[in-house]
């Protein structure tokens, strides 16, 4: 297993934010990863899970204890003729491109997602109409209370607009089965480039983390909202609301977590007082983030709870 001292994570996302971790490991195996959870938990040594990098906001304070990457565990088996195995590692454009050329169909949505396998299936990733749980037959995972590797069909959870029932805080997901359809690898291919070319067109290039909010219930996408809020190209220091798609923040000149925290909860704000809609952020937090800065997780009742109970003991 690969270790590194003192690494750089945020150089690991797709928002190139973020600080030192004190170890970062790659683990290869389900079984190297259980071992090296036990290991870290019989030392008080707090861990953290990194994928591929995307939704992912990595504090620039840095991560204390250890940072374990996903990408080494990186294989996709044919195990029947339209069913596959895949390490959680595996990189969902990867997937897409790979099953096309066995001419099997179902994951073509997957092109252009930076993400991997196992954070798709924790956030049920989608696009274009597809979901990582419309093709998804049984998960294995490590339940790391418990130091234990287990398989379950996907029925066992619930899955919804990109979010899952499958606690991260306790759930690995190292392995996924795939059931998919034959298809003729010319129109799968074809299929894959439209949405390459989809993205190409109405996605921002640059560092971000992908879409920043989910899309609010019954009422505008979040990017048309933020858009009417007359926010593009707002920026906070080196954050930078996305001329092209407001749903994205860039990185577009060094900028610190605090900048990005900052500017989502100016997003968030508006919208509240705006509109009274509550723009809940898809991209998760590692490291370690100020008070200020984890409120963008929290819904503003929830702050108005927290700022009135702060008040009471002050009192």
């Amino acid at each position: 297993m690969f270790k590194i001292e003192k690494a750089d994570i945020g150089h690991l996302t797709t928002l190139r934010i973020g600080g030192l971790s004190d170890f970062l490991f790659f683990p290869s195996t389900p079984e190297e990863l259980v071992s090296l959870i036990i290991q870290l938990q019989d030392s008080d040594i707090p861990w953290s899970m990194l994928g591929g990098g995307s939704n992912l906001l990595v504090s620039s304070r840095g991560v204390r204890g250890a940072v374990i990457s996903t990408t080494g565990m990186d294989w996709v088996n044919r195990i029947s003729p339209d069913t596959l195995t895949v390490g959680a590692g595996v990189k969902m454009p990867r997937l897409a491109g790979q099953t096309s050329q066995m001419g099997l169909s179902g994951c073509e949505f997957m092109e252009g997602i930076p993400g991997t396998i196992g954070g798709a299936i924790i956030m049920n990733a989608g696009a274009h109409g597809g979901w990582t749980s419309n093709i998804l037959e049984k998960i294995t995972l490590i339940d790391s209370h418990k130091g234990e590797i287990f398989t379950v069909p996907a029925s066992h959870f619930d899955f919804g607009y990109r979010t899952s029932n499958i606690d991260p805080k306790r759930y690995i997901v190292v392995e996924a089965k795939f059931r998919l359809s034959d298809g003729m690898p010319e129109q799968i291919q074809d299929k894959i480039k439209q949405y390459r070319r989809y993205r190409a067109e109405t996605q921002p290039k640059g560092f971000s983390s992908g879409c920043i909010f989910r899309n609010p219930v019954s009422c505008s996408p979040a990017g048309k909202l933020i858009d009417e809020m007359g926010m593009k190209g707002f920026r906070i220091g080196g954050a930078e609301i996305s001329t092209t798609h407001a749903n994205f923040i860039l990185n577009s000149q060094n900028a610190s977590s605090d900048q990005i925290c900052t500017l989502i909860n100016r997003i968030q704000s508006n919208a509240w007082a705006n509109k009274g809609i509550w723009l809940q952020p898809e991209v998760w937090g590692v490291g370690e983030f100020t008070d200020e800065e984890k409120v963008i997780w929290l819904h503003p009742n929830l702050r108005n709870n927290l700022s009135q109970s702060e008040s009471k003991q002050a009192a």
